[in-house]
């Protein structure tokens, strides 16, 4: 999964009009910082989507 950290997405909720902007490169690059202290399980998930570590 290669996401440039500046990277922003712009979602809507379900069930909602309004859209909301997430910053995904930042997100992914915290899990990528973190991975040491993340659950085995949120960890197996992200290396199945394809996190590159």
């Amino acid at each position: 999964m290669e996401v440039p950290r500046t990277h922003v997405e712009t979602v809507t909720a379900a069930g909602s009009d309004e859209e909301v902007q997430v910053r995904l490169g930042k997100w992914i690059n915290n899990q990528r910082t973190r991975r040491h202290s993340l659950s085995e399980e949120r960890e197996r998930l992200l290396t199945e989507l394809g996190m590159r570590w």
